[in-house]
């Protein structure tokens, strides 16, 4: 692949609309409730090329609040709480027409993974019990459902990192006791996975802290892979580590159970003789934090980011500090080039029941800004996973609001936060 290849395909991975003179920033928006009830709670959500978002939940935690159309049922002897199921775990919602219908998912799709193919398909790999070796595909189309292939990958995967690459495949990588990585689709004359010692390395015992591991595409080609407190760039199509990167000052982890979050900022130099990449780092627990809290000993989260020019022949991080600690949270590249940081709680660990203080504020990281003056506390809301989507069309670019899309976990609504004109 070219080099100018490489950039384009790194500059539409991040939707990159800085330019744009129609975009400000998000001062002047708010949030809007769209539909009071769409009966599935959206563990999972991913926004497809047709303006829909696709959203799904576990499928062992008993009935829905959206029933299975036509009479159709979900028969599962290995699903943990109803072996017979007419309830759907997955719907779609049509972002142009505010309306959803439901999907049948067919076996756990707890805490998959996911990317979205070049032609707009939606794999998602693994997840849990009867469904931790499993393929699903979800085509953008008007009446398309999933479709699963039972034992299509290498190694169960609970927990693991999908990315897309420029040749169109899809990277998996770790998961819950799985120290590899492997390829979607296969090919026949490679083998079926490889072996990641620094998913070992970064395995702390009896906790883990490596899971869901953070990955990017750099612009030479190969990925940046961080887990726990550390990272790696991978020659994933050789299985060589090119380069290894600085611990994060302190030493705390930023992955699942820990967990932070991070995002790569927007390529702003395409046009240079050496295109720059920079990723950051944000939140995560204290190293301990997850024991002390199945303990009723809920510490404060971390209340740090760590960026670092993955690129720079000798990088280092940079700490800054965030308004308030925060664990579990999500960041989103916004279409002006800023990051909102939203979600999480400001003690204890992710896990179950392992957090406390919920984190209502969400912020806005302004990269550009001069360090010291990057952040700003913007309306609460509540815990909620969150894709961007467009005003009208996904490919119109002067139409993209600021906005998000909001699945109300604990109301099953959908919300939307947009920019004002």
């Amino acid at each position: 692949m070219t080099r100018t290849a490489m950039l384009s395909f790194l500059f539409w991975q991040l939707i990159i609309l800085s330019a744009n003179p129609y975009l400000t920033d998000a001062a002047g928006g708010g949030w809007q409730l769209l539909q009071k009830c769409i009966g599935v709670s959206a563990m999972h959500m991913q926004l497809l090329n047709n303006d829909r978002v696709v959203i799904f939940d576990r499928t062992d935690f008993g009935a829905s609040n959206l029933s299975l159309p036509n009479g159709k049922c979900r028969n599962d002897p290995n699903d943990q709480a109803l072996k017979v199921d007419c309830t759907a775990h997955s719907a779609e919602y049509n972002v142009a027409t505010n309306t959803f219908r439901a999907l049948f998912v067919q076996t756990d799709t707890w805490c998959s993974s996911g990317a979205v193919m070049p032609n707009g398909t939606l794999i998602q790999t693994g997840g849990s019990n009867d469904g931790d070796q499993n393929v699903r595909i979800f085509k953008p189309c008007p009446r398309c459902d999933w479709i699963e292939m039972s034992n299509a990958l290498a190694a169960r995967r609970w927990y693991a990192t999908n990315h897309i690459l420029p040749n169109g495949r899809i990277i998996i990588i770790g998961g819950r006791r799985q120290f590899n990585y492997e390829f979607y689709p296969k090919s026949n004359d490679a083998p079926n996975a490889y072996s990641l010692p620094f998913l070992v390395q970064t395995n702390d015992p009896n906790i883990e802290n490596n899971l869901y591991p953070f990955v990017f595409l750099n612009v030479d080609g190969n990925l940046f892979i961080f887990a726990n407190n550390r990272a790696i760039l991978l020659d994933y199509a050789n299985n060589i580590v090119v380069k290894t990167y600085p611990q994060i000052p302190g030493g705390d982890p930023r992955s699942y159970p820990s967990t932070g979050s991070a995002v790569l900022l927007p390529l702003m130099n395409l046009e240079a003789q050496s295109v720059e990449a920079e990723v950051l780092v944000c939140g995560g627990a204290p190293n301990g934090s997850y024991t002390k809290a199945t303990k009723g000993n809920f510490v404060s989260a971390l209340n740090t980011c760590a960026r670092i020019k993955i690129t720079d022949r000798s990088p280092q991080w940079v700490m800054e500090t965030m308004p308030t600690p925060r664990v579990m949270g999500d960041m989103t590249l916004l279409p002006n080039g800023n990051v909102l940081i939203i979600n999480g709680a400001a003690n204890g660990s992710a896990g179950w029941e392992s957090a406390r203080n919920p984190v209502l504020n969400p912020v806005i990281y302004r990269p550009n800004n001069a360090l010291g003056s990057r952040f700003r506390v913007t309306k609460p809301d509540y815990h909620t996973p969150n894709v961007p989507i467009p005003r009208q069309s996904y490919f119109e670019m002067v139409e993209y609001s600021l906005a998000v899309a909001i699945l109300k976990a604990a109301t099953y609504s959908l919300m939307c936060f947009t920019q004002q004109n």
